[in-house]
């Protein structure tokens, strides 16, 4: 598959509808998840300031954040558009981002999506 050069390096507005719609309805039905690891407990779920930091747009995954990426659950990924070959939408902790898997550079985020409740 050849890259889409018009393709722009950011959420679609239609992909971050979809996937903020589709959390909205998560969010609301879900009671109760596994339990955080301790410090992101204490902290309700957010990171550090200084890895929360290094989340932003251009920036690169640190080595920490790329062992907790999980891939966006099967049922929406079907619903958006396709990527080019070396780009993926990732779930890393509370949000989705779009990262180019060749570089690990976050091309995109949405931030807070994901809510997070901590167990007991």
């Amino acid at each position: 598959m050849a890259l889409d050069t018009k393709r722009p390096e950011r959420f679609l507005p239609e992909e971050r509808r979809a996937i903020e719609d589709y959390y909205t309805k998560a969010n609301a039905k879900k009671k109760s998840k596994k339990g955080l690891p301790p410090g992101l407990a204490k902290r309700g779920g957010n990171l550090p300031p200084g890895l929360q930091k290094k989340l932003e747009r251009d920036g690169q995954l640190p080595p920490g954040l790329q062992k907790r990426m999980e891939p966006l659950p099967v049922d929406l990924d079907r619903r958006l558009p396709r990527l080019p070959e070396s780009w993926e939408r990732v779930v890393v902790e509370r949000d989705v981002i779009l990262i180019d898997r060749r570089t690990n550079r976050i091309l995109d985020i949405i931030e807070n999506v994901i809510d997070i409740v901590a167990g007991h």
